[in-house]
């Protein structure tokens, strides 16, 4: 360098400028259907920066594919910040101010999730009105308060299913809908591509069915905390694969549905009727129920899901409880059961927890057994294990067994001196005297009388038995 200015050194090429360089690396003179690609695999809020960067940019922005309106997406409008009231209004204006810069192109996705109320409505069927005529394919609407909010149904937002009546639900493949109020009219028409639908904290006024009877290739439904009497549906669902219905206090589930493949009930014990549905292959069924539910749960589940292959249920006993009436059935293809179970009732009796061994009849290519334990009761007492009360029943395929919530019940015991005895190709048993029903788990230090006794009692009962080569105590 010479003179304060760069000489050219010889057998050196010669840089572009980074001005030169720049003009030709320009995002925005890419195709826009290129450009359309890369907005499409942005988020929301990097697509509104985007818009700043060019007219071509903004012009693109307004015909964003996916629109969703959160607490996190409209936190610029400090929608988390102040009372609920606020907090509404800030929501609100965010929402309009968004969708006024919007067409009405295809949208492949519509999220309005905030606890908003009946008194809205006229923002919100704004904002309805907008998803149907944009033809969106997957809509979702939670009005769902905050752990703080009021759930006063009276001031609840009334879901305007006439706007996707006919043609204008034509386009829906999946809808959510949360704390809203949902007419469901005899003569309603639409949402006749509905693939998934999803209703949670929804009062329904009529028959769902009347809905579900344009759905003809809805393949997912999912009902949770909904104000429904029953749900009873005569035509058939033939493309139903899955079916969730928790806390809906049903007082009958009466569905046609041959080829339901997953099963997910959550409720009071209730008749279940789910027509041939000889293809269900997983089953979680979680009983709501203060009685003992093992003559329900060993008949009546038993004739409904003959084919299933991975079960998890769970169910109240009481060790108090004697004999009960085989079912003819058989769950000929159950390989995984998950048995989630709450003991009442003494210690000392055996004949309610050893009921539990039918299993072994019941599932004759069974290869794993969990079975999560939660007494209510301390073991008072102490007992030598007898020899097995119960005739032989060897069973050749079970090969891994957890128990666990040991406490030392003499039922507990007995069923598990049963397995060892009959499960011929057993690899492992594992005991845990520690509760893991996820249903209720007690404090460490409330339940360590009882882990310390139980684990005592299994190395002292069940490993000195000579079981050790697959016996691991815990």
């Amino acid at each position: 360098m010479a003179n304060g200015k760069e000489t050219k050194i010889e057998g050196c090429p010669r840089r572009t400028p980074k001005s030169k360089r720049s003009r030709g690396l320009q995002l925005h003179q890419l195709p826009s259907d290129l450009l359309r690609t890369i907005l499409s695999r942005l988020t929301q809020k990097e697509a509104v920066r985007m818009s700043i960067l060019s007219k071509k940019w903004r012009r693109l922005w307004k015909c964003y594919p996916k629109v969703v309106f959160t607490r996190a997406t409209v936190r610029s409008t400090d929608a988390t910040v102040g009372h609920h009231t606020t907090r509404r209004i800030r929501f609100i204006r965010g929402v309009n101010s968004v969708l006024r810069q919007l067409r009405s192109s295809i949208l492949q996705k519509f999220v309005i999730k905030f606890g908003l109320r009946k008194r809205h409505t006229r923002h919100i069927d704004r904002w309805i009105h907008f998803s149907a005529a944009s033809k969106s394919k997957h809509l979702v609407l939670d009005l769902s308060p905050g752990p703080k909010g009021s759930r006063d149904t009276d001031d609840i937002y009334i879901f305007p299913v006439e706007i996707f009546d006919a043609s204008g639900g034509s386009y829906v493949k999946s809808l959510h809908l949360g704390f809203v109020l949902l007419a469901s009219p005899s003569d309603f028409c639409g949402f006749k591509n509905l693939k998934k639908l999803s209703l949670h904290n929804v009062c329904v006024t009529g028959e769902l069915e009347h809905m579900l009877l344009q759905c003809a290739v809805l393949e997912w439904l999912s009902l949770r905390c909904c104000k429904l009497v029953g749900l009873s549906i005569s035509h058939e669902l033939g493309r139903l694969l899955f079916l969730r219905v928790q806390y809906c206090k049903l007082q009958k589930l009466n569905i046609k549905a041959p080829n339901l493949t997953t099963l997910e009930f959550t409720d009071e014990i209730i008749p279940i009727v789910l027509g041939e549905s000889i293809n269900i292959s997983e089953a979680t069924i979680n009983f709501i129920s203060s009685s003992d539910c093992f003559s329900y749960v060993f008949s009546d589940l038993v004739k409904i899901f003959s084919n299933v292959q991975s079960l998890s249920i769970n169910f109240k006993i009481r060790t108090e409880v004697q004999g009960f009436v085989k079912n003819p059935s058989r769950l000929k293809c159950l390989r995984h059961v998950v048995l989630k179970i709450d003991i009442g009732g003494f210690s000392e009796n055996v004949a309610g927890i050893l009921r539990l061994a039918y299993l072994l009849e019941l599932a004759p290519v069974l290869e794993e057994l969990v079975l999560h334990m939660r007494c209510f009761q301390s073991a008072s007492c102490h007992f030598e294990p007898s020899e097995d009360v119960l005739p032989p029943s060897p069973h050749k395929h079970l090969k891994t067994v957890l128990v666990t919530g040991f406490y030392g019940f003499r039922g507990q015991f007995e069923l598990i001196l049963h397995i060892l005895r009959n499960a011929t190709c057993l690899e492992r048993m594992t005991i845990d005297p520690v509760v893991r029903n996820n249903t209720f788990i007690p404090s460490p230090k409330l339940a360590e009388t009882d882990v310390k006794r139980g684990r005592r009692l299994a190395m002292e009962n069940l490993w000195r038995k000579g079981f050790g080569k697959v016996l691991r105590i815990l």
